[in-house]
């Protein structure tokens, strides 16, 4: 009998892992760099629009961003996605923001991190 509940228990640990190892997950995977500056560098603001207020300014091409969640604010350049990110400690400290995705290289014009739900 013990060795059937051994057994048991060892079969739904191996089906788990083998399920688990199978899933597929969708979310921002490490740091993104900011692009399409042209050296002006990217502000990031407290709201999804062009002129809210900044919390961090000048952050240049190629600096990476940590992307949290996106939401959909003004447009620019085509794109309503902004995505909110912290600047991963740029000029020491650490500053969060909400970033148009069109200043972001994530390789889509899609979002891809979730909907913010804040």
């Amino acid at each position: 009998m013990l060795k059937k509940v051994a057994f048991s228990i060892a079969s739904v640990a191996i089906a788990g892992v083998v399920l688990l190892t199978n899933q597929t997950i969708t979310h921002a995977d490490g740091l993104y760099p900011v692009q399409k500056t042209g050296g002006a560098g990217l502000d990031l603001r407290k709201t999804p629009t062009i002129n809210g207020t900044r919390t961090e300014t000048d952050i240049p091409d190629g600096h990476k961003l940590y992307l949290y969640c996106y939401v959909n604010g003004e447009s620019y350049n085509g794109s309503k996605i902004w995505d909110w990110v912290d600047d991963d400690w740029w000029r020491g400290d650490f500053d969060t923001g909400y970033a148009p995705d069109y200043f972001i290289k994530t390789g889509t014009s899609g979002p891809v991190v979730e909907y913010c739900s804040f």
